[in-house]
């Protein structure tokens, strides 16, 4: 079998009619060389299949972009499908999206954007709810501004760029829900409040509630967004003497833990007592009553968080961070679990 032969510089010089040293210059982006110049070397050594870094490569001329997002990873069905609606979101275009936990890593932040940024990575989704306004400061202080980054965690008081969901409206959607089903005590199962997105669904749950004359809270627990935290929230309900007959559970984990041990104990659900989740997780849909949730869409939060950067990368623009937050609509899917006989789930209107 006949070798092929390797492609040199000497090659692409010969096709273009530039000097070697030209060639050089543009494929390194270095020297004072014109985007003309280097936009005939680049396309010149792909139709010749000249080994280009990604990295250098102008970004109109790659075949592909590379965006981390970076996280902290958890076991749960939380981060398979939060991950999976990203990955949806680059279905067809030239940009992959690879998860990175930096859970176990040892390095910090600032440290792991900058390796990133050195590597084959174009820009970088950051999914760090446990953050603070402090720790993005120092994130946008200390990584290199020509390496688009973004965060899709909200905050209480954000500094950098961020895509999240409506997380206020989507607690204040299941209170006017309860209601219309005809509930009037309601109770909350929250998440740590050290959370920004748990502190919204609170807040939203409980305006709503507080605008209405006849609606009461009547019982909150504090969870902390993990499954026992419904499990230990039910037997502080089971506990009470005036139970509330609605319950909001502020994700969905807490939810199945909390309606599991509530049917385990004879409770009806719905019958006895309706509840609702957050997060429109996959188990809703298949488990035994389906459970009624707020649905947000991560394929949708993939796709604006994506499209953001790639037109940053596209048109050469730093990402300018003032703080500015990009809200993303949710919705209820209404389900078994919060239903009453002679009700039926209708679209709930928009205020």
């Amino acid at each position: 079998m006949k070798k092929l032969q390797k492609v040199t510089l000497e090659d692409i010089a010969a096709e273009t009619g530039f000097s070697v040293s030209t060639v050089s210059r543009a494929i390194s982006n270095s020297g004072k060389i014109s985007s003309e110049t280097i936009k005939i070397v680049y396309e010149s050594a792909q139709r010749l299949n000249y080994p280009l870094k990604n990295l250098n490569t102008p970004i109109e001329l790659r075949k592909n972009i590379f965006i981390v997002l970076l996280t902290r990873f958890h076991v749960g069905e939380f981060y398979s499908s939060f991950y999976h609606g990203f990955d949806m979101a680059t279905k067809g275009t030239n940009t992959n999206i690879a998860l990175l936990s930096i859970s176990n890593t040892g390095v910090d932040e600032v440290d792991m954007i900058n390796e990133l940024y050195k590597s084959s990575f174009d820009a970088a989704i950051l999914f760090l709810p446990d953050l603070d306004q402090d720790d993005y400061r120092k994130i946008i202080d200390g990584t290199d501004p020509e390496f688009p980054v973004i965060s899709v965690a909200s905050i209480a008081n954000p500094v950098m760029e961020t895509i999240t969901f409506d997380t206020y409206r989507g607690g204040y959607m299941v209170a006017q829900h309860f209601l219309e089903m005809g509930y009037k005590k309601m109770g909350i199962v929250l998440g740590p409040q050290d959370k920004s997105d748990a502190m919204l669904r609170k807040n939203g749950f409980i305006d709503f509630i507080s605008r209405k004359e006849d609606l009461d809270l009547v019982w909150h627990y504090e969870g902390d967004y993990e499954n026992h935290s419904g499990t230990e929230a039910y037997n502080s309900y089971k506990m009470m003497k005036d139970k509330p007959d609605a319950i909001f559970c502020s994700n969905d984990s807490m939810a199945v833990g909390f309606i599991q041990s509530a049917i385990s104990d004879g409770v009806k659900i719905p019958g006895d007592l309706a509840v609702a989740g957050y997060d429109d997780l996959p188990i809703c849909s298949y488990h035994s009553p389906s459970i009624t949730s707020v649905h947000t869409s991560f394929e949708m939060l993939g796709k604006k968080a994506v499209d953001y950067l790639t037109d940053s990368l596209n048109s050469r623009t730093k990402v300018e961070h003032n703080g500015h937050v990009s809200m993303l609509p949710v919705s209820l899917n209404v389900r078994e679990s919060s239903l009453k006989d002679d009700k039926h789930p209708e679209p709930l209107p928009v205020n």
